[in-house]
């Protein structure tokens, strides 16, 4: 690692330092939650705007879909739906997380062999 002989650990700094370096990663961290909670508001306002392109709204009110609760999300969870149920793992699991299903099940409830040839 370059310039590791740089590198002091902070048992090693003086209290004024470690005090100061602790006061400037607070501060960053509190940057980073604004900007992750700014960065999910903005998500939970576009996923709750209804679905703009009519062909997909057509396809979601076909599926029996209630007309007010076709919005962004819905269509997500659809898409979701379909890939998972053509195949794609990820997509399943991603729906099982949704819902809170937990996907590390006990072992014990695992596939049993009654009859062992």
């Amino acid at each position: 690692m370059p310039n590791e002989k740089n590198l002091v650990p902070m048992d090693q700094r003086s209290e004024s330092e470690a005090r100061e370096f602790g006061q400037k990663g607070g501060i960053a961290s509190g940057v980073a939650r604004r900007r992750k909670r700014a960065l999910k508001e903005a998500a939970d306002v576009y996923l709750s705007l209804p679905v703009s392109d009519r062909r997909s709204w057509n396809k979601l009110s076909r599926r029996g879909l209630d007309p007010d609760d076709i919005d962004n999300q819905m269509a997500m969870i659809v898409g979701l739906t379909d890939a998972a149920a053509n195949g794609d793992a990820r997509a399943g699991r991603l729906i099982a997380d949704i819902l809170g299903e937990d996907a590390k099940a006990d072992p014990s409830e695992g596939v049993t062999i009654l009859d062992d040839l």
